[in-house]
């Protein structure tokens, strides 16, 4: 695959998700033992998964995600690969122009959302990324505003 030299306009990378059965089993570990501060959270039924973000000292985050429901495409990756990395996430400054970007690279850009700016995304596909999800990410909100958007505080025991 030939890569010409092109910038995505990565601005940061967000955060590493993690695949879990039961974010409540993980935090033990993500949270008590590694320090993570709870700072998002998010059930979305609808697409069959809840997520959890931790902060850690230099700003740095891990996500973690639950399958909700008795089925989806995170049952569908724990069944197959078992708990562990899922996806690493890079805000861009433009989402369009990076996975314009992308393509003219030769990355395979898949399930792309522009529909809300507080967050759009586009993934590049785990064959084009030597075998990781790639999520490709832009957002009108501050750190600070997306901590309160996502607010742990509608977590069923408060994080």
């Amino acid at each position: 695959m030939d890569h010409p030299n092109v910038e995505l306009g990565v601005i940061a990378l967000d955060h590493t998700a993690i695949a879990v059965r039961s974010i409540q089993a993980a935090l033990p570990l993500y949270r008590d033992l590694l320090g993570g501060r709870p700072n998002g959270f998010e059930r979305l039924s609808n697409k069959g998964f809840t997520w959890l973000t931790l902060q850690y000292p230099n700003g740095s985050q891990v996500e973690l995600l639950e399958p909700v429901g008795s089925d989806g495409f995170l049952h569908r990756f724990l069944d197959r690969y078992g708990e562990g990395a899922h996806h690493m996430t890079f805000v861009v400054a433009d989402l369009r122009l990076a996975v314009e970007r992308a393509r003219a690279a030769g990355l395979r850009v898949v399930d792309e959302d522009y529909r809300d700016a507080r967050w759009q995304e586009a993934f590049i596909s785990p064959r084009s990324a030597f075998g990781t999800i790639i999520q490709l990410a832009q957002t009108n909100l501050s750190p600070e505003d997306r901590e309160k958007h996502w607010s742990v505080t509608d977590m069923p025991d408060g994080g």
